[in-house]
């Protein structure tokens, strides 16, 4: 594909694509996009996300939902040729779902964010990449940076695919940016909780809720001592958005 003009850019940005736009936090930005953006494009293979959380936006004639894989790089340069701008949340998530399947959730996030990234490049078009906190990996030296040093776990430990993948996408970005002039941003999402998240992947809140529910003992992880941050997903799509738009 040859390249095209820049994105035009604040009000005049009409299109937005959205890979993995029908998962947990996806759907929310999708909401939020939708009274935005004159139309909002979902690219999902609902592996682990659900149509039923597009239902009702989806009511509203600007947003339409693509059932497609990232590793498919014809359709992505199609739908990306077509956006101004992409927001990038398509990956294999939850510790239990990439140590269950470590192959299947390295490849697909690789190659699907080395295809979304590189069209994103090709066509100018501005993309937001959601990063996690795993990325800090092992490091428990207290507050962190987002330069700070790495600590990571043996690669022989299946959990460390998700980590890995998403470093990968990091260091694309950056290097898109630097060397091509790409306009990407990367975020690093931290526990995001809210309606529409489910326990099926291990999410800690999700599970909690459940078992208490339920009358049962909640899971607890080694001695119980260690500590963990929660972010509303309300917060994080405002963040998201802000973080896109700066």
């Amino acid at each position: 594909m040859g390249e095209r003009a820049a994105r035009p850019a604040g009000d005049e940005v009409k299109h937005a694509l959205v890979t993995g736009g029908a998962g947990f936090i996806g759907s929310h930005l999708v909401d939020a996009l939708a009274t935005r953006y004159e139309r909002v494009t979902v690219l999902d293979d609902l592996s682990t996300g659900d149509s039923d959380n597009l239902r009702s936006v989806m009511r509203g004639g600007g947003v339409e939902l693509v059932e497609g894989s990232t590793i498919d790089s014809e359709a992505v340069d199609a739908l990306m040729a077509a956006a101004d701008a992409c927001y990038h949340l398509a990956s294999a998530v939850g510790v239990q779902l990439v140590v269950s399947n470590p192959l299947d959730s390295l490849l697909k996030n690789v190659r699907g964010t080395d295809n979304v990234m590189g069209a994103a490049a090709r066509h100018g078009t501005p993309l937001l990449f959601t990063s996690t906190s795993e990325v800090y990996g092992k490091n428990s030296s207290g507050a962190l940076d987002e330069e700070s040093d790495r600590l990571l776990g043996s690669p022989f430990k299946a959990r460390w695919c998700y980590e890995t993948s998403k470093a990968f996408g990091e260091c694309l970005a950056h290097s898109l940016h630097r060397e091509r002039g790409a306009p990407m941003t990367v975020v690093r999402l931290f526990n995001t909780v809210g309606p529409r998240q489910t326990g099926r992947y291990g999410m800690v809140v999700p599970t909690f809720v459940r078992q208490a529910l339920e009358g049962r003992p909640l899971t607890v992880y080694g001695d119980g001592s260690q500590t963990r941050c929660f972010a509303h997903v309300s917060d994080s799509i405002r963040a998201i958005l802000q973080l896109m738009e700066m």
